[in-house]
């Protein structure tokens, strides 16, 4: 079941697109897709925590820590799905699956994690990923066609969203925040980001209002799967296969939209978008595994010391 539970969330994650992608076709901005769902999946979430009778109360200290962590997690989900309207989904959700490659940077610049061979071939996969991805996507968003030459602003778009929720990752670890459940972070966090998507589309004069029955549904739909589900099946694999395997099986994430991508909105494909996905692919299973790796090399290498030496 714990496998089950890894693949569901990371394919959950991946249909992100498959939702937000009509909705702004709609004419909703990005902020105004975000907020709603955030919104709906903190409604979803509430509900549930009080049904099992969670408490909702946590110190001032801890609410101060999530918003902060909130404000990061809604950069890079905005950024995100902004990038779809640069770049093909498929490509952006890849480009942002990088963030483990850079959590590990982050975590060796300022947390003293050791720097090793295994971090630095990670580190070159990803960036070879990047460069062929670069090389082999055309140009403009879910609608492209055929243009050619990729889009340099949806690419910085992508691995900015990559880069904030690597900041996001590492906050989590930074903050220590104590007596909150995984649910109940996840309920704080997406009550702080819908404010914070509100207050963004507000501003900049971009809020819209859900004008349709389809547009709700394609809200609850983006909010319940891509927020709730996703979500609450990743906390229920780590419990039983641990944080580390639920985090390479991760990686049906970016398949599932490449594959939403071709399959639903007819986005062009390569070889070097191909072996682009491989790469990056790799780089974060290596980053995941590169413990397990140094451990049993340790372990091989210490048997071999005490073997006796041949007559």
């Amino acid at each position: 079941m714990g496998f089950f539970y890894s693949l569901l969330s990371s394919a959950a994650f991946g249909l992100i697109p498959l939702f937000s992608l009509p909705l702004m076709a709609q004419g909703l901005s990005p902020a105004t897709v975000l907020f709603y769902r955030f919104f709906i999946a903190t409604v979803v979430l509430g509900l549930f925590l009080i049904a099992r009778g969670e408490r909702f109360h946590t110190s001032g200290r801890n609410l101060l820590k999530l918003a902060g962590m909130s404000l990061m997690y809604t950069l890079a989900a905005l950024l995100f799905i902004e990038a779809f309207t640069h770049l093909p989904s498929g490509v952006v959700a890849t480009l942002q699956f990088s963030y483990p490659v850079m959590v590990m940077l982050i975590m060796i610049a300022f947390f003293h994690e050791r720097f090793s061979w295994i971090t630095a071939v990670a580190v070159v996969l990803a960036i070879a990923g990047v460069y062929l991805i670069s090389n082999g996507t055309p140009a403009g968003g879910s609608s492209a066609g055929s243009a050619t030459g990729i889009n340099a602003f949806g690419l910085m778009l992508a691995l900015s969203s990559a880069v904030c929720n690597a900041i996001y990752i590492t906050s989590i670890y930074a903050a220590r925040i104590t007596n909150v459940t995984g649910l109940m972070l996840t309920f704080y966090v997406m009550a702080f980001g819908a404010l914070c998507s509100l207050v963004n589309s507000l501003a900049f004069g971009s809020f819209q209002l859900l004008s349709s029955w389809k547009e709700l549904a394609l809200a609850l739909l983006l909010a319940v799967i891509t927020a709730v589900v996703s979500n609450y099946t990743l906390i229920l694999a780590v419990q039983r296969i641990g944080s580390t395997l639920t985090s390479v099986l991760g990686v049906l994430e970016p398949v599932t939209a490449v594959i939403v991508g071709i399959l639903v909105f007819s986005e062009p494909f390569s070889l070097p978008l191909l072996l682009g996905i491989v790469l990056i692919a790799a780089s974060v299973v290596l980053i995941m595994l590169g413990g397990h790796i140094r451990l049993l090399l340790a372990r091989r290498k210490a048997a071999k010391l005490d073997i006796p030496p041949s007559n």
